[in-house]
């Protein structure tokens, strides 16, 4: 069972781990996590620094504030490296030159994500990547809520749609002639609406997210994909399902029962879009490490810019979870 707790610290002296990681992001709240880590705690750490923030002045100030905690808090080494938003194999891309010319693989037992301003594509494949290819055995991940989002005073979260891409995930014996897609709803449904558009699967399964994690995200989620979710009450190939927007393990349940749903419909392969919450997208992590009936797939729509101004404001709880450990 995955227990979010609220934390004020990260990471524990006693059982110093080998590797904290996090991205630095245009958003204040990036800077939380390693504000938080106990002196002593990891032997290195890693930042992502995202090039496409590094120009603006809050990108700069905030990469430098998370080497800074970093340092001050005596992770014995820290490394910096660049990815981008709009290449979802960049982080992976990186991080693996990075761990074959450090040597780490096998050499990295216990991990601590900070996945707060990661992009979702980039963590799926970061913590895929930690298990599979690192040999990493021990995840921890912690996560910083907005206190608000920029939809709170009539901005977007992201504007336009750059392209969408599906990546293999995890394979199956069989192949499909039925696709199914499974998408998080969250405050950008244009998002949603490009990949069912390109896509155009045989059924499609939007999950609400309830409750939110204010009541005007909630409300503002609901109204912005009032189309979707009423689409589901007379369309077929459309169905309408609920998950919490931050129980980790409650919203992997959903999400295994609607892959089942979907398999006795026929759909032998299932596209995923992490479009919701982040604490949501890690309910993908973890039916990945499940044996499933389908073939699972990620779908993905890039923006064609973020808000990097007003995306998120203020730090709210911190929480922290084993993910896995064996």
């Amino acid at each position: 069972m995955i227990k979010l707790r609220r934390v004020n610290t990260i990471g524990d002296v006693t059982k110093s781990r080998d590797l904290f990681v996090v991205a630095s992001s245009f958003e204040s709240r990036s800077v939380r996590a390693t504000s938080l880590v106990d002196f002593g705690a990891f032997n290195r750490a890693v930042i992502f620094n995202y090039e496409d923030t590094l120009d603006t002045i809050t990108g700069r100030y905030h990469a430098t504030q998370i080497r800074g905690h970093l340092t001050a808090q005596h992770v014995i080494r820290t490394d910096v490296l660049p990815c981008n938003f709009s290449d979802p194999y960049s982080a992976i891309a990186v991080f693996d030159a990075f761990a074959k010319a450090e040597g780490l693989r096998n050499n990295i037992r216990s991990v601590t994500i900070d996945t707060t301003c990661f992009t979702k594509i980039h963590l799926l494949l970061l913590l895929q990547y930690l298990e599979t290819s690192l040999g990493t055995a021990d995840l921890d991940i912690c996560y910083t809520e907005p206190l608000s989002y920029a939809t709170d005073f009539g901005k977007q979260l992201s504007y336009g749609v750059d392209r969408t891409v599906y990546l293999p995930y995890q394979p199956a014996w069989h192949r499909s002639k039925g696709v199914g897609l499974i998408a998080f709803l969250g405050h950008e449904r244009v998002r949603v609406e490009r990949i069912i558009q390109d896509l155009e699967p045989d059924v499609s399964v939007v999950i609400f997210g309830e409750p939110g994690f204010t009541q005007n995200m909630q409300d503002y989620s609901k109204r912005v994909n009032d189309s979707l979710i009423h689409r589901a009450t007379y369309d077929k190939q459309y169905r309408l399902a609920s998950a919490s927007t931050r129980d980790i393990a409650s919203v992997a349940t959903v999400l295994r029962e609607q892959i089942e749903l979907l398999r006795a419909a026929g759909c032998d392969s299932v596209y995923l879009a992490a479009l919701g919450t982040k604490l949501q997208a890690l309910s993908i992590e973890v039916i990945r490490r499940q044996e499933l009936p389908v073939r699972i797939l990620l779908a993905y729509t890039i923006p064609k810019r973020y808000e990097r101004i007003m995306y998120s404001q203020g730090s709210g709880p911190t929480y922290s979870a084993k993910l896995w450990k064996h």
